[in-house]
């Protein structure tokens, strides 16, 4: 199988090479352990989120007949994952919403209930953010104008069994929000400012805004790289600043042309080593799939790029798998394989779940089909 090493210099010039095999170390792939691992699967069929389950290992992948605690959600729907749980937040038909917090490894559910005092329709949800024992929902209050429009974060303690919250006003409108020690990191723009980005932070200890940092203009995503740093995506280039003393640690510029694209991509998994898996848009250049998997190691500034006709044959794309787009990439770290969800071509409400070895020894390992399009994934 061939792939595509891209390097991302630090500040400068981008090289760009390929190899026929990248057997670059000589271990023997049936050497490598094969141990059981389950994924949960989040799937996508006629506007309704459901939950599949998977047993695996390094060779085989089968479905898992027994039943979950996770309850099926019609779309639309604004989520955000937090290693093993992800919460789902859905409004209901009397203006308030429900928030589902979803634990993966456990099969449990929590679910809270939030806007119940403000019966406001017109109430608009931006951003969602999780800690163990809180949720954080930023939204907008449409007014007359710019001016009169309101927006805010609610923090809801759920530490109780009666939940608390407090809502503390933002200047700026949120786009997306992100949890990380004891603090929430808030991507907003301003309407009244040519759309001008800052991230705002709220400390979760006393639910006050602490701190404000200007962006400049278009950041697509930020990004919890890790306990201590945040990852700011723009089209051009990424900054790594500490969560903590807001310092800027890197900033890598991409060379025109050459750009990894995560930050503006729909689907992404941050691995705890430094690897982001996603799905990268490809404009259609150099592939018929609009987006393909890659991985983007920021030690080393490097993207992977997985293009399907490099490790599947036509007859397997278009007939076998019916590949259509990528929907979701992931890791299963047990058994060093990447995981890729699509949809397919044939059928848009249907899916299937392709796995392959990374590099130095890449190999198309198995494909499982599925009632659904891949959504979210937790590997244990």
């Amino acid at each position: 199988m061939q792939t595509y090493r891209v390097y991302f210099l630090l500040l400068s010039v981008i090289l760009m090479g390929c190899s026929d095999d990248l057997n670059e170390n000589k271990e023997s792939i049936d050497d490598l352990p094969s141990v059981d691992a389950n994924y949960s699967l989040i799937v996508k069929n006629n506007d309704i989120l459901s939950l599949i389950n998977l047993n695996a290992d390094a060779d085989n992948i089968t479905l898992d007949p027994g039943i979950s605690e996770f309850e099926n959600i019609s779309l639309p729907v604004i989520s955000y994952r937090e290693g093993k749980e992800i919460s789902i937040y859905k409004s209901q038909t009397d203006c308030s919403g429900v928030i589902s917090l979803y634990d993966f490894k456990n099969d449990g559910v929590r679910k809270t209930v939030v806007f119940d005092d403000l019966a406001n329709c017109e109430l608009i949800v931006l951003a969602l953010a999780h800690s163990t024992n809180a949720i954080y929902i930023a939204y907008e209050v449409p007014g007359q104008g710019l001016k009169e429009t309101g927006y805010y974060i609610r923090s809801i303690d759920t530490s109780n069994s009666e939940p608390e919250f407090v809502d503390i006003e933002l200047e700026k409108k949120p786009m997306q929000a992100v949890y990380s020690e004891d603090r929430v990191f808030i991507l907003t723009e301003d309407p009244e400012d040519d759309n001008k980005n800052a991230v705002i932070v709220l400390d979760t200890t006393t639910n006050e805004l602490v701190v404000e940092t200007n962006l400049g203009f278009e950041v697509q995503r930020i990004f919890k790289a890790s306990e201590s740093e945040i990852i700011i995506g723009y089209a051009d280039q990424h900054t790594v600043i500490n969560s903590t003393s807001m310092n800027v640690l890197k900033s890598v510029r991409y060379t025109e042309g050459k750009e990894p694209r995560f930050a503006d991509s729909e689907c992404y998994f941050y691995y705890e080593k430094d690897n982001l898996y996603y799905a990268m848009p490809t404009d259609l250049n150099g592939t018929s799939y609009p987006n393909i998997p890659a991985v983007y190691d920021f030690e080393s500034n490097t993207a992977i790029l997985y293009y399907y006709e490099n490790f599947l044959t036509e007859q397997e794309q278009s007939n076998e798998f019916e590949i259509g787009n990528t929907s979701l990439v992931s890791y299963d770290s047990k058994n060093n394989l990447i995981l890729i969800g699509y949809q397919k071509s044939e059928d848009p409400e249907k899916g299937g779940l392709l796995r392959i070895r990374p590099i130095p020894n890449p190999k198309f390992i198995d494909n499982i089909d599925l009632n659904g399009v891949p959504y979210q994934m937790y590997t244990d």
